[in-house]
């Protein structure tokens, strides 16, 4: 009989680190060298937070973003595509609470084409005003599809709930009907023109570098982007009041159920006991609420708990559903459960930091992950170590740090909760209608 082998630990791993520059303009580029990584991935993360948005017209970000490569004033209409797919590029957009994005996927040999009309997109626009009210007219749809589903009506009304109202982030990232139906070609332009700016914008490039002159390839790009615009800071977050919402949806089969608090960030020295402590909760398949929720008392075939950071302050909360006549009980369950009266073992403590760090050399195995963790820390304002770092920190998490941190930001006393339904057949005096 041949004699099991013997499973030998995991290296050492430790995120890559980039070549720093800045140019005289003020951009900043990071330079991952990733051998055999011949797709290679570019991110230009810009100052540009969610509130630079001018009051009343929310959602022109996201608007300005999905348009720009809908043509360019030196390729026009449809010829812009057509130069993109000729390099084999691929070009994308997004915007987020601190900064806006601008993506970029090309093949190892064409990076100083792709990269030129990289820089194109993002500073001479063509902004064909046809095009704007299509990509506008494509958000409403949007709009109409995101608001039928149970799920994102309840995960929307949790953030009005945790967030201050007076708060751009409180309010969906792509506006909604009535102020996204009102955006003029003029709102847009005006809106890239004021704050799309090298200064303080950071470019990421990811994979195989060698034989790339790479610092040549975005001067000859970039060099001559030298716009001013107006920069604006991240508004800072503040708390909400809690609250407990039914919120009616005709003819909805199921209950959509959120159940959340006022968080932390990265920075805040609890939080990798906390992302322990809700990896041990609900941020695993074994996790207490999907054991005892789903496998115990079959109220719900998924359920999970999360911490999400901003970049200063964040949210933490709890996703499910269920079908409509055990709402009261599932929300009951939960509720008991999030009190944790059982203390975290050295065995569940053990598994979530497995679970959390011994993924990571997986998660990061392709140029995008690089760039997408890349502008993460970019957004955050993070060092370049900080996921090496982090990582060496969560091994250093106990049981009683974890529940320290969880008992501290986690009560269910002051817990919101949203409910989405068909109430006809549910009610319960304790829910405001939504």
């Amino acid at each position: 009989m041949i004699a099991r082998p013997s499973v030998l630990p995991a290296a050492g791993w430790s995120f890559p680190t980039p070549a720093v520059t800045t140019l005289d303009t003020g951009l900043t580029v990071w330079a991952y060298d990733l051998p055999g990584q011949l797709i290679l991935s570019c991110d230009l993360v810009l100052e540009v937070p969610l509130n630079a948005e001018p009051a009343g017209k929310e959602g022109v970000g996201t608007i300005a973003v999905r348009t720009l490569d809908e043509g360019t004033l030196a390729h026009p209409g449809t010829r812009f595509a057509t130069a993109l797919e000729g390099v084999g590029a691929q070009f994308s957009g997004l915007v987020g609470q601190s900064t806006t994005q601008c993506l970029l996927d090309v093949p190892y040999d064409s990076l100083e084409e792709a990269l030129v009309l990289f820089a194109e997109v993002v500073t001479t626009p063509g902004f064909d005003p046809q095009d704007i009210a299509r990509i506008t007219s494509n958000r409403l749809a949007e709009i109409e599809q995101q608001e039928s589903r149970g799920a994102f009506i309840a995960s929307t009304a949790l953030r009005k709930t945790l967030l201050a109202s007076h708060l751009r982030i409180a309010r969906p990232i792509g506006g909604d009907t009535d102020q996204v139906s009102g955006l003029t070609p003029e709102d847009v332009t005006g809106f890239h023109a004021a704050h799309y700016r090298p200064r303080g914008a950071t470019l990421i490039i990811a994979g195989d570098l060698s034989g790339i002159d790479v610092m040549g390839s975005v001067e000859r790009a970039f060099g001559a982007w030298n716009t001013t615009g107006t920069m604006v800071c991240p508004e800072p977050v503040s708390s909400g009041q809690p609250r407990r919402q039914l919120i009616h949806r005709d003819g909805a089969v199921q209950t959509d159920i959120r159940v959340g608090w006022y968080g932390i960030d990265r920075k805040d020295p609890r939080w990798h006991d906390l992302q322990v402590a809700v990896t041990v909760m609900g941020g695993m398949f074994n996790s207490r609420l999907n054991r005892i929720l789903r496998e115990e008392r079959g109220y719900t075939y998924a359920v999970s708990m999360n911490a999400r950071p901003f970049r200063d302050s964040g949210l933490i909360d709890v996703a499910t559903s269920t079908r409509t006549d055990a709402t009261a009980g599932l929300i009951g369950e939960t509720l008991q459960i999030l009190k944790a009266d059982t203390p975290f073992s050295d065995d569940e403590v053990s598994q979530a930091i497995s679970f959390l760090t011994q993924s990571a050399p997986l998660s990061f195995d392709t140029a995008e992950a690089i760039t997408a963790q890349a502008a993460t820390l970019a957004a955050a304002h993070l060092d370049l170590d900080h996921v090496t770092t982090a990582l060496a920190a969560l091994n250093k998490v106990t049981p009683g740090s974890a529940m320290d941190a969880y008992r501290s930001l986690v009560d269910p006393g002051t817990v919101s909760i949203v409910a989405v339904a068909d109430t006809a057949d549910l009610t319960d005096p304790g829910f405001e209608p939504g």
